[in-house]
């Protein structure tokens, strides 16, 4: 195993870094008897710091998000933005999150109280490799907590400039911390009784492992594991708005992302003419180096994820699919996936059943909305859904129907700080974001004074 930047235009290994040794958590521990005492504006006040180096740097971090998993380079800075707003959000609205709460009893006073857990240790994913990781650090440790990070092996210059950022804004040493950690010291982190809870982002069958190494220690942990998201277009829809959606949703980051609609599930009434429109609009698409301007599309993160990608593509094309390609694709040693649309995809098929991570769209056809509803449920995730239809009240009454952590109607799911972010089923359990994601690692104690 091997922390590395090979860059995914041409397969070329950029700078390679030594693993670091089991962490020091005396180091940790010490900063976080230092930081549980602040108050919670006090470590709102160093956060600002934090956001303001990062702020500074953002081009030079956004060209290291692109150098690294390939994320066009006008989405890379547009992730820098999104941590920025999650920050903002954070630093005003925190205090009031975690005041303390009177709560009417027999007693002469109770109330509740929020306090932090202690080292929070996190393994975070590529695919959004500064704003996954700052989601789940900003409220983590504005709620009094410190944290070990231990990132994705492809993006060690992005995890190094993280917890650089953290030191040139004059945070103590401790409070957050990135390790280039084996996995076998993952297992003996979350075992480790000096730390006090665990966040995981990736894949289910990891976060199956990880979830049964947390709960074997009695920690406490969040799993965000990735979706199969229905995209579901009733007949009334306004189609060249629901294409436009769904060019969005699943090109951004080249497809690799967990709350990307993956199944577009459409109803009779309206398959054909939204199939053409799509793949008319799929084959518009340009794909190419991330860095040059007007790509829609880059590179997958790495080799053997655009390898799985277009195997899942071949398979589902051996079981029935469709394939409908359009666009050129750059030659050579780069992990560039030809963006396609799949019709004729039924249960049972690779594209109907698995998440794939990559720019595929995959058409379903029903006969109804009934029959839409009970085709995205019968998926073993459930992360996101979205809705497109121009009868927003009627489409209200399907949300309870939905077994989904996130459903939009006529919006593409996404993640936003002012919004609880998860999913149910085999996407996972705990919650990111809001005012929720940062009560998940919090002590709720209960005084009750006579």
């Amino acid at each position: 195993m091997k922390y590395a930047t090979i860059n995914p235009v041409n397969n070329q290994q950029v700078k390679e870094f030594e693993l670091d040794a089991y962490p020091d958590l005396n180091i940790s521990m010490n900063a976080y008897n230092y930081w549980r005492k602040l108050t919670v504006n006090e470590r709102g006040a160093e956060m600002k710091r934090v956001a303001d180096v990062l702020e500074k740097g953002k081009r030079k971090y956004a060209e290291l998000i692109t150098l690294e998993m390939g994320k066009p380079i006008g989405e890379a800075e547009y992730e820098i933005n999104k941590v920025l707003s999650g920050f903002d959000y954070y630093i005003k609205n925190s205090a009031g999150f975690l005041k303390d709460e009177p709560v009417v009893t027999n007693a002469s006073k109770s109330y509740i109280r929020f306090e932090p857990l202690g080292i929070i240790f996190s393994i975070m994913p590529w695919n959004f490799p500064f704003w996954q990781v700052f989601r789940f650090a900003i409220p983590t440790l504005m709620a009094g907590n410190v944290s070990i990070l231990k990132h994705s092996p492809n993006v060690p210059q992005c995890a190094k400039a993280i917890a650089d950022i953290f030191s040139e804004a004059g945070v103590m040493d401790g409070v957050f911390k990135n390790y280039f950690l084996h996995h076998d010291d993952a297992a003996k982190l979350i075992a480790d009784p000096r730390i006090s809870g665990m966040s995981f982002t990736g894949s289910d069958t990891t976060g199956s492992i990880l979830a049964s190494q947390a709960g074997k220690n009695i920690k406490k942990c969040v799993m965000e594991l990735g979706g199969n998201d229905a995209f579901i277009v009733l007949a009334d829809a306004d189609l060249d708005f629901a294409i436009s959606g769904a060019i969005k949703s699943r090109s951004i980051n080249s497809g690799q992302s967990c709350n990307a609609a993956k199944r577009f599930i459409v109803v009779e009434p309206v398959a054909e003419a939204f199939t053409k429109k799509l793949i008319e609009a799929v084959s518009k698409l340009k794909v190419g180096d991330p860095f040059d301007a007007g790509i829609n599309l880059g590179p997958l993160a790495r080799r053997d994820l655009a390898e799985k990608v277009k195997k899942q593509i071949a398979d589902s094309i051996a079981g029935g699919a469709v394939a409908h390609y359009g666009c050129k694709v750059p030659e050579g040693e780069g992990n560039f996936v030809s963006p396609v649309v799949l019709t004729n995809v039924k249960p049972g098929v690779r594209a109907f059943e698995e998440e794939i991570f990559g720019p595929v769209w995959s058409v379903i056809v029903v006969k109804d909305v009934e029959e839409a509803i009970s085709t995205a449920n019968n998926s073993v995730y459930g992360l996101g859904a979205s809705i497109w239809t121009a009868d927003k009240v009627n489409a209200e009454r399907f949300v309870s129907e939905l077994e989904a952590g996130n459903v939009f109607i006529n919006d593409i799911v996404k993640s936003d700080a002012r919004i609880p972010f998860g999913g149910i089923k085999r996407s996972g359990f705990g919650r990111e974001l809001s005012e929720h994601g940062l009560m998940e690692f919090v002590n709720i104690k209960t005084v009750y004074i006579n």
